[in-house]
């Protein structure tokens, strides 16, 4: 049978079958394939017939300038109903190929099964067989084949590599062989597709359309030959580009028609277009912020930055890499986020690897606080002015740009709140899960988490005891909550005792005892009214008097009106943190110093968590007075919009950038900075033994390579090192001489007969030495 086809491009597959049979209806696309054609026909013609299954095979002749239409005229007259010839009368791809070919095995078949091949005798009829047996082994709807051993040059091989990456991460199709040319279908997976691919897109395409609704779809490997006659047009140039440019066209079409990739069209047209407009100028902030702050050099001006980065860093490159590099004081969330970005050397060391997780933390935050603010007030110009106030807050500016670990923390606790909220009035158990993991994210960000996690779960057990009065009810929502949201905790304890042999080695170890940080005589140790206003004022400087007014305003108005009821707790839960920080402060457990105080400012960033109940709270107030204004729109507008911009002014400045760039001004830094400049000038490679604690500036900003640094978290070479850096290869060392503060590398090594026999002193400046092994270090 012999049928002219010259479909239009895109055309749908259509169905005007008889009923269904068992039997397999074989699709062959061919462009000049005369050398080819005709055995791989016979191929198949003999196997189906030995194997006794009904068949039919179906050539598609795409406008061939050679033989290749005479001989597969010549095969369906020879073989009449088992061989249908199939002309385009002018070259149009091998997408269009395979189109007409799909469309005719539909109408002029009515077998149940259609593999797709290609002519050319790089694959054989045998692996059919196998393939039917296997689809109906596994009960499947569709097997592709992958080729065990492909042969092809090195060239095809790797470009076949990228495609299938390429199609794999756009239309997320199955099968680690995208465009191999043998795949088994049901026909019902078939009928009414329409199918649009070009090129090599075509074969990515229809494994996506087919493999939605539920279909079963398996591999199966087949044998690939290498190919004796004729010549590949895939890696021509021509095709190479078609392809691309059809693959881009495909994608579109997935997009609008929500198969597998429905997120980017919710994305497009989101469920709540004000939380996406926020969530989008949140996006623009944060880039512009990082970018002024990057323009300034203040990304990293906290030493804690650095910290956070040498960790991440250190994970996965160091002497000792992995996950006990995580260490057993800061908590190792944000650590465990930036080190995928710190693999790379260059986002490690200008910042962005720590900074990225704290700028998707400040987009999750505006957006679930403009969502939480809107639905606590009823209206949006309260979300706005929530939102608003958090977003332009010079201190969570600058704060989101950096490697600090605060943004993740209020994001974590923002959702956590927001969700626990949405349990309270709704009773969902899906909020409570929600509620319940950016808790247990929270407990390993900061330990801040750890005491919202009481108070949530305080806040769970009181509004189940009086939603349903039943014991039983009670602690099922507890025991629901708290697996999940003190997990986190637990596994930390568990942690430390695992790698350090004692639980609360994050509190009282070696470098997380509270006397490291809080000096003798400290003014707010042992008096509660000077922690009280230390900590009222470091709020204060972080929120501003405006917006501390207004959250003090809204806090009354939303006790007046829903004062303490089981569906209205929930935001007053971070009002805790304000007494647990002064008596951090009061009990000597952590050190904040503001200059009306002490003189200097010192961890005042521990104000800012402040801003969340504030934000909320004035959003409660304004929301409730856009109800009542009149004009509605344009009237709610303009208050939430005043009362952003009006307090965004009235915050004087940065206060938390104020302390690190004082910091970075201090005598300490200043010798820190030139000896890692000289570092940085003459530093060559080699084993460099540095102790890291109290010298974080110097082991980040000299660019001492990670993956040669020897310091108190390389397991066991550390101890090594120390008794004689010599003999265990080490090159350079750097030690601090401070009177009262020296490192334990000048303690381990002053003054020995190793320091003084191997290595020559060659940075003297006070209190800071580096020496170098005469020798170049041992072998």
């Amino acid at each position: 049978m012999t049928i002219i086809a010259d479909q239009p491009q895109h055309s749908p597959v259509r169905t005007a079958a008889p009923p269904p049979t068992d039997g397999v209806a074989v699709v062959m696309p061919a462009f000049r394939e005369e050398a080819n054609v005709a055995a791989t026909v016979q191929d198949f013609l003999s196997t189906l017939v030995r194997e006794g299954i009904p068949h039919a095979v179906i050539v598609v002749d795409d406008g061939s300038d050679d033989r290749t239409g005479a001989i597969i005229d010549r095969l369906a007259e020879a073989h009449p109903a088992r061989v249908i010839a199939v002309h385009h009368e002018r070259n149009q791809g091998y997408g269009a190929a395979v189109r007409t070919g799909l469309e005719t095995a539909l109408r002029r078949t009515g077998f149940r099964e259609i593999l797709l091949t290609d002519a050319d005798c790089q694959f054989h009829a045998d692996d059919l067989v196998r393939l039917r047996e296997f689809k109906k082994e596994e009960r499947a709807d569709a097997v592709i084949g992958y080729r065990r051993r492909r042969a092809d040059p090195w060239r095809r091989r790797l470009n076949a590599k990228v495609w299938t990456l390429l199609c794999k991460t756009l239309l997320q199709v199955p099968g680690r062989d995208v465009d191999c040319a043998y795949k088994l279908i049901d026909r019902s997976l078939l009928q009414d597709l329409r199918l649009s691919g070009e090129a090599a897109a075509i074969s990515p395409e229809l494994l996506c359309r087919i493999s939605g609704d539920g279909a079963r779809i398996v591999e199966h490997p087949v044998e690939h030959y290498p190919r004796e006659h004729g010549e590949q047009t895939g890696a021509n140039l021509s095709v190479v580009a078609r392809s691309l440019i059809s693959l881009a066209v495909v994608y579109g079409h997935m997009v609008r028609d929500a198969r597998r990739l429905g997120w980017v069209r919710r994305l497009a047209s989101p469920r709540d277009p004000g939380a996406a407009l926020v969530a989008l100028a949140a996006c623009i902030a944060a880039v512009a912020a990082y970018l002024y702050f990057a323009d300034h050099g203040y990304l990293l001006a906290y030493k804690d930055a650095n910290s956070h980065l040498l960790i991440a860093r250190r994970v996965v490159d160091s002497p000792t890499a992995g996950l006990a590099q995580l260490g057993g004081v800061w908590l190792p969330l944000p650590h465990l986020l930036s080190a995928p970005l710190a693999v790379w050397e260059g986002l490690y060391l200008n910042g962005f690897a720590g900074a990225f997780v704290s700028m998707v933390s400040y987009v999750v935050a505006v957006k679930f606080l403009f969502t939480h603010a809107r639905s606590l007030s009823g209206h949006w110009a309260g979300g706005l002015t929530a939102a608003g106030l958090f977003a332009l807050n010079p201190n969570v500016l600058y704060l989101q740009a950096t490697a600090m670990t605060e943004l993740l923390l209020f994001a974590c606790a923002i959702v956590a709140l927001h969700y626990l909220h949405e349990w309270c009035t709704e009773g969902r158990l899906r909020d409570l899960s929600l509620a319940s993991g950016a808790v247990l994210a929270a407990t390993l960000t900061r330990y801040e988490g750890w005491i919202l996690c009481l108070v949530a779960g305080a806040i769970v057990a009181f509004v189940s005891l009086r939603r349903h009065r039943r014991y039983s009810h009670t602690e099922g929502s507890v025991v629901v909550f708290g697996f999940v949201a003190g997990a986190g905790i637990i596994g930390w304890l568990a942690w430390n005792l695992a790698i350090f042999g004692d639980p609360l080695n994050w509190k009282s170890g070696e470098y997380g005892d509270s006397s490291l940080w809080v000096s003798a005589g400290e003014a707010n140790v042992g008096s509660l009214p000077t922690a009280a206003e230390s900590y009222g004022l470091a709020s204060l400087h972080n929120l501003g008097i405006a917006t501390a007014a207004m959250g003090v305003a809204g806090l009354i108005l939303y006790a007046v009106q829903k004062r303490l009821r089981s569906k209205t707790l929930v935001p007053y839960a971070m009002l805790v943190f304000a007494p647990f920080f002064v008596w951090a402060l009061y009990t000597g457990e952590r050190p904040l110093h503001v200059k009306e105080v002490m003189g200097a400012l010192y961890n005042v960033r521990f104000g800012l968590i402040m801003l969340i109940p504030a934000a909320v709270f004035a959003g409660f107030l304004i929301g409730t007075l856009a109800k009542r204004l009149p004009g509605r729109r344009l009237a709610a507008g303009t208050l939430a919009a005043a009362a952003v911009a009006g307090a965004t002014v009235a915050v004087d400045g940065a206060v938390t950038l104020d302390e690190a760039v004082e910091y970075r001004a201090s005598g300490w830094e200043v010798d820190n900075a030139a000896v890692s400049e000289w570092l940085r000038d003459h530093h060559d490679g080699g084993t460099t033994l540095m102790m890291s604690f109290e010298n974080e500036s110097v082991t980040f900003e000299s660019q001492v390579p990670t993956g040669s640094l020897v310091y108190e978290g390389s397991y066991l070479i550390w101890e090594t090192s120390l008794a004689d850096p010599h003999a265990a290869g080490v090159e350079w060392i750097y030690m601090r001489a401070t009177p009262g503060s020296e490192d334990d590398v000048w303690e381990a090594l002053w003054g020995t007969e190793v320091l003084d026999d191997h290595y020559e002193l060659v940075y003297d400046r006070g209190d800071r030495l580096v020496y170098r092994a005469e020798d170049g270090g041992a072998e």
